[in-house]
């Protein structure tokens, strides 16, 4: 019993008049599905004629259908690869992007910062408990802790934002490059009039010391002596 041909998809019906080449029924019905059908396909005279001499003007035909063929599919080779790299462009730039406003400290990090906390600046805790449970992202955190105080939109890039605010308590000479004493000393400026939560102290602290205090200061003074 033959199969059903038309029920067959095309690599099956494929496959089946591949070792049925005497099957015209299969052969006809697989050729019936070629893309496009017969009946849309653009047919051409014959190249020769029966005595086997070139029919030039067909020819002439077929050569020029098959280069605007080939130079439409190039076309179209080329509008994939650019489309390709412009979404690749697209998704890189903001995977960098969002990478560059994302500074995280590990669990670890936090249960050392923890321990100075404890013993010299107990104030801060509670704001390096809301950077815990923003898994240590410090973005995340300062703007956690910017809605807490009541304010209703959130700045981007907080954190750059604010620890450049905070250059000339940060970057004195007499500063010690202890965390503790950095936080108390951020938290005061913040709290004398910067109209900023002074409990951002914490997340910027660690932020810049995350950065490097030395490599922080260099920058402004690099930045200072530009303009």
């Amino acid at each position: 019993m033959k199969p059903n041909f038309e029920e067959m998809s095309k690599a099956e019906l494929k496959a089946y008049v591949l070792s049925h080449r005497d099957d015209d029924e299969a052969i006809r019905v697989f050729f019936g599905r070629r893309n496009p059908p017969d009946s849309e396909a653009t047919w051409y005279g014959p190249m020769c004629t029966p005595e086997g001499l070139p029919i030039e003007e067909n020819i002439r035909i077929a050569e020029e259908a098959i280069r605007q063929k080939v130079d439409r599919d190039r076309e179209k080779s080329r509008a994939k690869e650019l489309e390709a790299k412009s979404v690749s462009t697209i998704e890189e730039g903001w995977v960098n992007s969002k990478e560059s406003k994302m500074t995280v400290v590990t669990q670890t990090e936090i249960e050392q910062v923890r321990e100075q906390l404890i013993k010299n600046y107990p104030e801060a805790l509670p704001n390096l408990d809301t950077i815990q449970e923003c898994e240590g992202n410090l973005e995340d955190a300062a703007q956690v802790i910017v809605l807490e105080a009541g304010e209703e939109e959130v700045q981007s890039d907080l954190l750059e934002k604010l620890s450049s605010l905070c250059r000339s308590v940060i970057c004195k000479e007499d500063m010690k490059e202890e965390l503790p004493v950095l936080i108390a000393a951020i938290t005061e400026f913040l709290a004398s009039g910067s109209g900023f939560p002074p409990g951002l102290a914490t997340p910027i602290a660690i932020f810049v010391t995350k950065r490097g205090m030395k490599n922080f200061c260099q920058s402004t003074d690099s930045n200072s002596n530009s303009q």
